[in-house]
């Protein structure tokens, strides 16, 4: 009996063993067959659509790494330009307090706006600390330049990185995502292929039975990769 695949599956997964049952198909010599070659058109068509949507999600996840990369390069301006304003000695105590109304008209806070609302924060604090005055206070404080310059290149990788997938990023609210894409792909292999093939199998076994058995096969390797993950993420708790 042919296992249907495991809807517990990851999204990754369910993709790439489609892509095996697919190539499977393809060497089978029944890619002229009136039932499996429209059924597999449509499955390679959602699984490409599925990819496609994994790799948009890639770019979303790659900018979040960037995002959170320049949160916490502005946390550690803020924190350590607070700091030299205890400090005991009053020229550093003031030079901080210079650099400190800078960082305060924008705040912790702009790391809990937008992607396009900090950004344009950022960039602005980043124009205000290279104020000729600012820039004074700021050789006073030992690291702060540093830090200062880390955030810069922070804030530069993320608006390069938006750039490079602005594309994508646009296209991807107007396009079903990779949760969507999966439930269609399972529908399309469960409900269509392996149904078929299971009765094929019985009835012709001499025409289907040989892809019947690699489909099978394809699939119980998937299921049992996420049973063993599942036992796996149990023991652990």
């Amino acid at each position: 009996m042919i296992e249907r695949m495991n809807t517990t599956s990851r999204t990754t997964d369910v993709h790439g063993t489609t892509r095996l049952l697919i190539n499977a198909y393809l060497q089978s010599g029944l890619t002229e067959d009136r039932t499996l070659t429209p059924m597999f058109t449509t499955i390679t068509q959602t699984n490409t659509a599925l990819g496609d949507a994994i790799d948009r999600s890639k770019a979303q996840s790659i900018l979040a790494d960037k995002d959170a990369i320049r949160d916490a390069a502005d946390r550690a301006v803020g924190y350590l330009v607070k700091g030299y304003t205890y400090h005991p000695d009053e020229a550093i105590r003031n030079a901080a307090l210079v650099v400190e109304a800078v960082f305060n008209k924008y705040g912790f806070s702009v790391t809990e706006e937008g992607y396009v609302t900090e950004s344009s924060h950022l960039v602005s604090m980043l124009a205000d600390y290279a104020a000729p005055e600012v820039q004074a206070a700021i050789a006073l404080l030992p690291g702060v330049a540093e830090n200062i310059g880390i955030l810069q290149a922070a804030q530069d990788d993320f608006e390069n990185t938006q750039t490079q997938y602005a594309e994508e990023l646009a296209e991807e609210d107007n396009l079903p995502n990779a949760t969507e894409l999966k439930k269609e792909v399972l529908a399309l292999v469960n409900d269509d292929l392996v149904i078929f093939l299971r009765s094929a199998d019985r009835f012709q076994a001499e025409t289907y039975g040989a892809f019947a058995a690699v489909v099978a096969k394809i699939i119980a390797d998937l299921n049992e990769t996420v049973r063993k993950r599942r036992s796996k993420d149990d023991s652990d708790d």
